[in-house]
């Protein structure tokens, strides 16, 4: 197997475990994952956990960027209504793990996505397999009722998790774990960049004549905003770092004094990979009898009730990387109708100028005692904004907020007359004109981190009125020693216990039970 070699990356390893409770989903469900991951024994330092789906021809058709706690996650990458109905591989790795040169670092399974907008061929051959198979290791009989208690008695081997949740027909024996040497040809892993911190955003500029004395401004945007900066290497690679800033919606990229931005793409933090000609992954196809089944499977996709999440979002304050010297809450003061009067009227420390018949803003240099001879850094929610004049000119009735630093402002190693920093009320740039210049990229941030009340497929003890649909029934890692108890569902229908063991020579137990 032919593996990209990076020799920076053969001094950092990080091992991945990883489990999910089902393989069978729809589009807008959640595949939800629990992760482990350390360092030659230690608790790992990255991160950032990346979950992706990629179809037979290593095509990606989603990517989700999980956060890690101590190592550790349980959270989950969402499926959207873009994605075809279809069989395909999920693996999950870190921008560290992934460099690993034996390919270890990346791992996955196979799982199976249902879109009804988009469904898979269909045929009347063969027959519907959705059979209850019976084992001598007899830990379920193998039918029940809806809503009936379960216990289980457990082998006495250390176990490392339990699942039950409904069976998967389309994948039947092949829903393990793959080695990433006996699925992949080559493994090209993306530049060596540890997320120690947090998620690095990489852009790679083509086809252009780099400069590197250019400077790159990249602004996340969601509830708040936060600004970034980087210039490119020799190679036109620019790797901005988001730190402690997690939860945005969108990017915005463009070059100092609002030059015309080169052709510019986000690199993704997954590693090229091609398959091996003997591995394939399977089609999907479904017989016409089972859509009844799959018309419940749907419905009950719809509801989690029984998830109760708690969502924890606790982005570190970086939204604007300056302590201001002035604050205005632009609704204590009389409203007017451009920000050139607004400074006129009450911003002592900001002056308006003309030059060549455009406005400027000159700030006060407080520890100098004297004006500033350019503009300073100006931005509307964190967005750099380089045409003085059409600020100076606009209707700033959507703006919330001015803050101003009167001192110079360092940012990486560029040197600023000062801030403005304008902050709307919708976080909106308050209606303010993005110039055309400014490359906009739908570009999700990192997943919340999320809590459960209770265990996680339990039933809803918020509402028990509501509809209990569950399609997975009991999912819980390290149950060594403990009792095991879950109830039965309203949904009908096969469902597999996979018992898996901290002994990896061991093979797992499987049993499939039937809930009338």
């Amino acid at each position: 197997m032919a593996l990209a070699k990076l020799s920076l990356a053969q001094t950092v390893q990080e091992e991945i475990e990883f489990d999910i409770p089902k393989t069978l989903f729809f589009t807008d469900e959640k595949i939800w994952i629990r992760t482990s991951i350390n360092s030659l024994g230690n608790i790992a330092e990255s991160q950032v956990l990346y979950a992706e789906l990629i179809d037979e021809k290593s095509r990606s058709w989603a990517l989700g960027k999980i956060p890690l706690e101590n190592g550790k996650a349980l959270n989950y990458l969402g499926l959207d209504s873009k994605i075809p109905s279809g069989n395909y591989l999920l693996r999950v790795y870190t921008r560290i793990s992934a460099n690993d040169p034996t390919g270890n670092g990346i791992k996955q399974r196979l799982v199976t996505v249902l879109n009804p907008s988009l469904p898979p061929r269909s045929t009347s051959e063969g027959e519907v397999d959705f059979k209850v198979s019976s084992s001598s290791n007899t830990l379920v009989k193998s039918s029940y009722s809806a809503n009936q208690n379960i216990e289980l008695d457990l082998p006495s081997e250390e176990i490392e998790s339990i699942h039950v949740s409904v069976m998967n027909p389309y994948l039947e024996g092949r829903e393990g774990e793959l080695n990433s040497q006996d699925i992949y040809q080559t493994i090209n892993p993306e530049i060596f960049v540890p997320e120690l911190f947090g998620h690095i955003v990489h852009g790679k500029l083509i086809g252009a004549e780099i400069d590197t004395t250019q400077t790159y401004f990249l602004s996340a945007h969601g509830e708040k905003s936060a600004l970034f900066t980087d210039r490119p290497d020799l190679d036109g690679n620019l790797f901005f770092d988001l730190g402690g800033f997690r939860h945005w919606d969108h990017l915005l990229i463009q070059v100092e004094e609002g030059t015309a931005i080169p052709d510019l793409e986000i690199v993704s933090p997954g590693p090229k990979t091609t398959f091996k000609t003997g591995f394939s992954i399977p089609e999907l196809v479904i017989h016409p009898e089972d859509a009844k089944w799959l018309e419940e499977l749907k419905m009950a996709s719809a509801l989690e009730p029984y998830y109760n999440q708690e969502y924890r979002y606790d982005s570190i304050p970086v939204v604007t990387g300056f302590v201001a010297d002035q604050t205005y809450l632009l609704d204590d003061y009389t409203r007017f109708e451009t920000v050139e009067t607004v400074i006129k009227e009450y911003v002592p420390g900001v002056a308006i100028r003309r030059r060549d018949k455009l406005k400027e803003f000159r700030l006060l240099n407080n520890p100098a005692n004297s004006m500033f001879d350019s503009n300073p850094l100006m931005m509307v929610d964190a967005l750099p904004v380089f045409n003085s004049d059409m600020l100076a000119n606009f209707n700033p009735k959507f703006f919330k907020k001015l803050e101003v630093l009167n001192r110079e402002f360092y940012l990486n190693d560029r040197t600023y007359a000062g801030v403005i920093n304008f902050s709307s009320y919708e976080n909106n740039f308050g209606l303010f004109p993005v110039p055309d210049q400014v490359l906009y990229l739908d570009y999700p941030g990192v997943n919340p981190f999320i809590s459960f009340e209770g265990d996680f497929a339990q039933k809803s003890v918020i509402d028990t009125r509501s509809p209990d649909f569950r399609s997975v029934l009991y999912w819980e890692e390290d149950v060594s020693g403990k009792k095991v108890e879950f109830s039965t569902s309203n949904m009908k229908g096969i469902y597999e216990l996979v018992i898996q063991f901290k002994d990896k020579n061991k093979s797992p137990i499987t049993e499939t039970l039937k809930v009338d």
